[in-house]
């Protein structure tokens, strides 16, 4: 069995030069990201080809998706003679180079069939020499101009019709074959090359049977016995993921008016609520085929795995909270998407947004009814950087949201499961997270025997201090359905001899992809000696469909994957299992343990953009951030019912902490292997800008309760004048905070301690002060303002204070009196004596 082509090994190692050829200066530690060249391409030995130099070919649609006997996916395939189906690629062929093409030729291939479930994804990364059964060439175009493209459809029988001496696909035995569209041409001026290939995989659940001889008209082929009992049904357990890119963001509070808002980073949210929107298609298209063909057990082995981040978001969106939309020009109204003006607060929430939130709402509640639902970690946070942390706030806040859960969609969440978005669960972490004991769902290949081994998939008992379960789940299933939808990405579990530019196949090729790996246990039923009677790994353990947290396909897409798994519960090849009863089922892999590194391979989402900053990595940062939100929230003066609001300001703080480290993308782009080819770039890009948002957001916060003075000399006018002083607070919620006093010996100020400022207000403080200076002297007496919890708010207020004196101003105020009261009294006296002042003269009565 050709399972490593020599140019798959070359692809494997020759990387290194590329990464050398686009790296220069890093940024932070990570290094910068460069458009790969067709020579790069090619000296790189990358299978498929990321940048084709004159040709590239795509996969737009196969026919049939499932070849089921002489049917295909429940229907009857298109025949050719005898009835025997054909399997029919169609797609697209583009000029990508800057030279005319001639004699655009195309010709499908397939290669040998997959050993087993777990090597499903090889073929995709093989090269056109190990698809040795071939077609004809068929003339797609006699020319194409640079940039032009052509629609080509080529098609093979399934097998040999009797009479018939031109080729077929020779599928004879069940299995998952991968199939290979090759484009030939001639470059104007050149020779004739081969220019591009496209792959995909065909799942085989029954050969087609042979076709009988041209004068045997009564019988169709040979039937199976009857008496000959089926494999046993395969189970299936899948978790159909309801979640969304980080989007929301944490303003300061009272910057966008006195009541809280929902703040997002761009307008994806609001179009994946819509109606054609992602998340409303994902609703749907479960609950349409849990009302088709086989939805019943589909219905009884989904179980939905809800991002609570989200699910709190669009509940606040549905109650008519005010959204604000800031790309980095300003607010602008989510409905319209045109800017608009914001100075008088932020723009009232359109009704069509608070309308599909309300809508998705209740969908979601009508899908989830009397089922399973289970707590995905808030905003896809990385549960290892939460664990390193070790903060309790940020743990709750990833973790602990099973009661707002509950509250949104009247369903109870299974308890005490972790999923994460990795698939990969670091040693320690459960200890870490105060969830030792419970069950992680993570992919085989995060475990290990007590011998060190990668498990088959199963219940996995880990031993030591994190204790508790592992469930598993294929990584070959796993890796298909993350490579399918727009953002494709090659996770960290996955084999990385398989790892590819997935943006080189088309959605609809990956899709298939991901169609032929959740069939392939099936077909391993089939064909394993040992599954038939149950002892098999496959018949025990089956298909746990675990797809990307944030999974971007289209209704469509997910509705063919579950009518395509609904089938197979209708036709009993599958069996429907509940998460609840794989969650309690008996270990499989006793004494085991969770795998420090899954796969051996660099991990391009593990790198951290920070790593190499003066200010701190990840971890330092998002501690330095959390204890300045834990220093905001004891600021909150909960005596005041002004205050309620308060949570709802500050709690999305916390929520960056989380979205600031999202697993979401952090694998998408590139080869999957290298930072160099872009590998996780974008969202990189995003957690750090994020990251670094939410300090100068915290930072922010706490500058907006502050001190005043007056001015910036008091002269004390008595030995007992009061000092005068004004604490504001800028923040949309009352505050306690504490004044502290530092004055020199000879000068006593009384101490102020806690004291309250109202919601976006301020109040004058009048400190009794006590000076026993004597002579005019200048004295600094400093305030500084701190929260309840010690933290310094804001930077000293140092008053410079005249004091001193106080006697010879007395001696001048009392001999000013007596001098005054002796003028007085003489000129009393002249006056009742009848002796006229002179400055009386003309002004007697």
């Amino acid at each position: 069995m050709n399972r490593r082509p020599g140019g798959r090994l070359l692809r494997a190692v020759v990387p290194v030069s590329l990464c050398a050829a686009l790296a220069s200066a890093p940024l932070w530690g990570v290094p910068p990201v460069r458009a790969v060249t067709p020579e790069q391409a090619i000296d790189a030995g990358y299978v498929p080809n990321p940048a084709p130099a004159l040709a590239r070919i795509t996969i737009d649609d196969l026919t049939p998706r499932v070849l089921d006997g002489a049917g295909a996916g429940g229907q009857l395939a298109v025949g050719t003679v005898a009835g025997v189906p054909t399997v029919t690629v169609s797609g697209t062929i583009i000029n990508v180079g800057d030279v005319p093409l001639e004699s655009v030729d195309v010709r499908l291939q397939r290669g040998p069939r997959a050993p087993d479930a777990e090597s499903v994804r090889e073929p995709l990364v093989w090269s056109e020499p190990s698809f040795p059964v071939q077609g004809e060439f068929l003339r797609a175009a006699v020319t194409l101009a640079p940039g032009e493209s052509v629609p080509y459809r080529v098609s093979l029988p399934a097998r040999e019709i009797p009479g018939d001496p031109g080729p077929d696909l020779q599928l004879t035995e069940p299995g998952v074959y991968p199939l290979l569209v090759n484009v030939n041409g001639t470059p104007e001026g050149g020779s004739p090359a081969r220019l591009d290939d496209a792959r995909t995989l065909l799942p085989v659940l029954e050969a087609p049977p042979p076709a009988p001889l041209p004068d045997d008209d009564d019988e169709v082929g040979a039937a199976a016995p009857a008496d000959v009992p089926g494999p046993a049904p395969v189970p299936l357990t899948v978790l159909w993921p309801l979640a969304a890119s980080p989007s929301r963001i944490a303003l300061v509070p009272g910057e966008a008016g006195p009541e809280p808002v929902v703040a997002l980073t761009d307008g994806s949210l609001p179009r994946d609520l819509s109606e054609d929107g992602r998340l409303s298609g994902l609703v749907r298209a479960a609950s349409a085929a849990f009302d088709g063909p086989g939805g019943g057990d589909l219905r009884r082995a989904t179980c939905l795995a809800v991002d609570p981040d989200l699910l709190g978001t669009v509940a606040e969106i549905a109650e008519g909270r005010a959204v604000v939309i800031d790309e980095g020009n300003g607010s602008r109204d989510p409905g319209r998407g045109q800017p608009v003006d914001d100075g008088n607060g932020p723009a009232t929430v359109d009704a069509a947004v608070a309308g599909d939130a309300s809508r998705w709402l209740d969908e979601l509640r009508a899908l989830a009814e009397g089922g399973c639902v289970v707590t995905l970690p808030a905003a896809q946070a990385d549960l290892d950087v939460v664990s390193a942390v070790g903060s309790t706030t940020l743990t709750s806040a990833a973790l602990d949201r099973s009661a707002s859960v509950e509250r949104i969609l009247d369903v109870a969440p299974v308890p005490d499961v972790l999923v994460p978005a990795s698939g990969t669960l670091a040693p320690g972490t459960p200890q870490g997270l105060a969830a030792a004991g419970g069950t992680v769902i993570v992919a085989a290949p995060s475990t290990r025997t007590d011998t060190g081994l990668v498990p088959p998939t199963g219940v996995v008992g880990v031993a030591g201090p994190d204790g508790g379960r592992a469930l598993t789940y294929s990584a070959a299933v796993g890796a298909a359905l993350a490579a399918t939808g727009e953002r494709p990405e090659n996770p960290r579990y996955s084999d990385p001899v398989t790892r590819y530019w997935l943006a080189v196949d088309t959605p609809v090729a990956r899709l298939q992809d991901a169609r032929a790996a959740l069939l392939a246990p099936v077909i391993d039923a089939v064909t394993d000696p040992a599954a038939g009677d149950g002892a098999g790994a496959v018949a025990g353990q089956g298909v746990l469909a675990v797809p990307p947290q944030v999974w971007d396909v289209d209704e469509e897409s997910a509705g063919s994957l579950l009518e395509t798994l609904g089938d197979q519960l209708a036709t009993g090849r599958m069996r429907a299992v509940p998460l609840t009863e794989r969650l309690t089922g008996p270990i499989t892999i006793p004494e085991g343990s969770l795998a420090a590194d899954p796969t051996g391979a660099v991990d391009p989402g593990l790198a951290d953009p920070f790593a190499d900053d003066p200010g701190g990595d990840t971890v330092r940062r998002l501690a330095g951030a959390l204890s300045g939100t834990g220093t905001l929230r004891s600021l909150v003066d909960t005596s005041d019912p002004t205050s309620a609001d308060a949570a709802a300001h500050l709690d999305p703080l916390v929520g960056d902490a989380l979205r600031a480290i999202s697993e979401a993308g952090r694998r998408a782009d590139g080869d999957g292997l290298t930072l160099e080819t872009g590998t996780g770039a974008a969202a990189r890009d995003r957690g750090a800008t994020r990251l670094a948002r939410l300090g100068e957001t915290v930072t922010a916060s706490l500058a907006r309760v502050d001190l005043l003075t007056p001015g910036s000399v008091f002269t004390m006018a008595s030995p007992n004048s009061p000092l005068m002083l004004v604490t504001r607070n800028a923040l949309p919620f009352p505050v306690r905070v504490d004044v502290t006093v530092t004055a020199p010996e000879d000068i006593t100020v009384d101490p102020v301690g806690l004291i309250q400022i109202p919601a976006a207000g301020s109040r004058t403080l009048q400190v009794p002060t006590q000076s026993d200076s004597e002579g005019g002297v200048r004295h600094t007496v400093v305030f500084a303002l701190h929260g309840p919890d010690g933290t310094r708010l804001s930077d000293p207020v140092e008053l410079s204070v005249q004091s001193g004196g106080y006697p010879v101003a007395q001696g001048f105020a009392i001999a000013a009196a007596a001098l005054a009261l002796v003028l007085g009294g003489r000129r009393y006296l002249r006056y009742r004596r009848g002796i006229l002042d002179p400055a009386d003269e003309g002004h007697r009565p």
